[in-house]
């Protein structure tokens, strides 16, 4: 079946078309070699193509008649008359149109002698056969009828012993079962000393044979290795379509190789349905076209996915003797679509200007110049028998390959560049953390010792400062009434203050006293100062044995505390004054109600005083909310500090004791 492989070939390379950027010599050198390679497979075969009148080497035995005649399926011996010459390679259907059967073919020459060892080789016969020499058989293909073996790829070699030819004319005769939509009929054949003929059947066993096994083991792996690279990578869907095209062109191309039906109980049916897979070759690569450009267009693709359903639906309805005709339908369809492809992109590549797309164009015209020159010799314009795009296919196939990969190298080096730019600005967002958090510490240290400095200051105006006051109001108000034993106290007093101060800001664990024994002397002090200044003091206590406060809370609670009846001596004017502290819900509250003038608690310059802005300070310090409400008769000052479920002092006494 050479014109029809050839024609399949054809089809075939369209499947693969790619180049690379960064990689262009080796690119280059590749397909060097593979152009080498093929060339030379191709001119060292092509004495088989050869006519068959002609000796291409002094070693060869030049034919000197070669005639042909028709028969019937079951013909086992050929008829005496109707022979008629013809030159190999022979299509029957050009002498008798729409013949399926069988056609005997009578090759012969004249051997001078036998002493010399002599072999026969045969470049194809479509598609069965058996081939008979002086009487004897040589060789016999399984199946003869329908469903015929498809022995229409396979060259043929033998050494002819010296019973088999005999001195004078020799008849080779070849019994050829085929069918007229396949182009049947017989390839070139040479005689010859088997020195001559055995490298001509090796190069024709090489791209008939050899070239296609290795071309398809290259597809599966190229197809098997982009879908796996697609499924890890989704996004890059070229991947995973040219995977897909690549795996249709493998089951296509299995035609090149497979010498049965199976799994179809005819040739129809198995010529129709590898035309269905051409045509979802040529869709897979229209799509991979247009991924590989960055483009889409959904309605082109809807269009292209319908026609492969419609090939599928009409291959499983139209009738048995329909499907040749199908097949050419299918086949023109797949062909045109590729082309269209073809030209879509090197439109697009003509308008991207990109390196790899202009690679990728290259290899393209390649292949579109190796077809036309291709169609040329299938329609007998060209006579060279020579079909090149048997020789681009795997070159194409490699070529995209090679572009996909330089694709993925390309994301690989961008994602590596870009993580050492993030490398980069991490070392330097580093560097500036390292630096804004060294001056947030030497702020945050300076802002500690203005906040000791301050705490320090509101301690002693608090606790110092508040018994200093309220000494002088003493001796202000009876100074030669005062016993020396009560200047002793007011020393011991102010030591005490003193002492508080020093102990809070030595730690701000939890203090060694609790609130209520901080508070009992501040009690008895302040009690008997109001006495003296005559203004009458109710204190109500509870619940403070529950309270479990760290040094620094208790200072806070009762410099509030000390700084609030502060107040009512020095500014109030009272003659009552009421303390409520009590631990109640989970919330420690202080009140400090007089009965004094009052003041307005919005006005500016009291908020201004050192003793009300310690009190707010504190205040936000412990997280407790603080008021002042004021009319004239009647202030209030109050704390409310919201605390733990706290742990009894007793119990924690008796764990210290422990």
């Amino acid at each position: 079946m050479p014109h029809q492989e050839h024609l399949q070939e054809t089809g075939r390379q369209l499947a693969h078309s790619g180049g690379i950027r960064s990689a262009f010599a080796r690119l280059a050198a590749l397909i060097g070699a593979f152009v080498l390679l093929h060339l030379g497979a191709a001119h060292a075969a092509a004495p088989l193509g050869a006519s068959p009148n002609e000796s291409v080497d002094p070693a060869t035995v030049p034919l000197t008649r070669v005639e042909a005649v028709r028969s019937g399926w079951q013909a086992h011996e050929p008829p005496e008359t109707g022979w008629t010459d013809v030159t190999l390679p022979d299509i029957w259907t050009t002498r008798w149109p729409d013949f399926d059967g069988v056609v005997w073919y009578r090759v012969t020459w004249n051997q001078q002698s036998t002493s010399q060892p002599l072999a026969v080789a045969l470049d194809y016969l479509n598609m069965a056969g058996a081939i008979y020499l002086n009487g004897a058989l040589l060789r016999e293909d399984p199946d003869l009828v329908e469903p015929i073996s498809r022995m229409w790829n396979t060259p043929w070699y033998r050494v002819l012993s010296a019973r088999e030819v005999v001195p004078g004319e020799n008849t080779l005769l070849i019994r050829v079962s085929g069918l007229a939509a396949y182009q049947p009929g017989l390839g070139p054949l040479v005689v010859g000393s088997p020195h001559a003929v055995r490298p001509l059947y090796r190069h024709a066993h090489l791209m008939r044979h050899d070239l296609q096994l290795f071309s398809l083991a290259i597809t599966a792996t190229l197809g098997c290795f982009f879908i796996a690279l697609w499924s890890m990578r989704r996004t890059e869907t070229a991947y995973g379509w040219f995977g897909l095209m690549c795996l249709a062109w493998w089951l296509w191309a299995m035609n090149q190789i497979t010498t049965s039906t199976w799994p179809f109980s005819s040739n129809d049916m198995l010529e129709a349905a590898d035309a269905v897979i051409f045509h979802a070759y040529c869709v897979f690569f229209s799509i991979f076209v247009f991924r590989f450009c960055n483009r889409r267009s959904w309605r082109v693709e809807v269009v292209l996915w319908l026609s492969v359903a419609a090939g599928i639906a009409t291959l499983l309805v139209v009738p048995t003797s329909l499907l040749p005709t199908v097949r050419i339908v299918i086949i023109a369809a797949s062909v045109l679509i590729f082309f269209a492809s073809c030209f879509v992109f090197l439109a697009l590549s003509a308008k991207s200007r990109r390196t790899d797309h202009r690679i990728l164009s290259v290899c393209i015209v390649t292949f579109i110049v190796a077809a036309i020159h291709d169609l040329l010799t299938l329609t007998g314009v060209l006579r060279d028998n020579l079909y090149y795009t048997t020789f681009t296919s795997q070159l194409l196939m490699v070529g995209m390959a090679f572009v996909l990969a330089w694709h993925f190298v390309a994301n690989l080096r961008r994602i590596e560049r870009f993580n050492d730019e993030l490398k980069d600005r991490i070392d330097d967002a580093r560097s500036e953390l390292t630096a804004t958090l060294h001056r947030q510490h030497e702020l945050e240290v300076v802002n500690a010792r203005l906040g000791e400095r301050l705490s320090l200051a509101h301690d002693l105006h608090d606790g110092l400062g508040g018994t200093l006051v309220s000494s002088i109001a003493t001796l202000e108000h009876a100074p030669h009434s005062i016993p020396a034993e009560r200047f002793l106290s007011i020393l011991k007093e102010l030591r005490d203050d003193l002492r508080i101060v020093i102990d809070t800001a030595a730690s701000h664990d939890l203090g060694e006293h609790a609130l209520i024994d901080l508070i009992a002397p501040l009690r008895h002090r302040m009690t008997r100062l109001f006495e003296i200044r005559r203004i009458d003091c109710a204190w109500r206590v509870s619940g403070l044995d529950m309270i479990n406060l760290t040094a620094s809370q208790n200072l806070d609670v009762m410099r509030v505390l000390q700084e609030g009846l502060t107040n009512v001596l020095k500014h109030s004017n009272a003659t009552s004054v009421q303390i409520d502290l009590n631990y109640d819900d989970g919330a420690l509250r202080l009140a400090i109600e007089d009965n004094g003038t009052g003041f307005d608690p919005a006005a500016v310059d009291v908020y201004r005083g050192t003793g009300m802005r310690s009190m707010q300070t504190r205040a936000a310090r412990l997280g407790a909310e603080f008021s002042v409400l004021s009319t004239p008769g009647s202030t209030v000052v109050s704390l409310a500090l919201q605390l733990r479920a706290p742990e009894p002092v007793s119990l924690r006494a008796d764990a210290r004791g422990r």
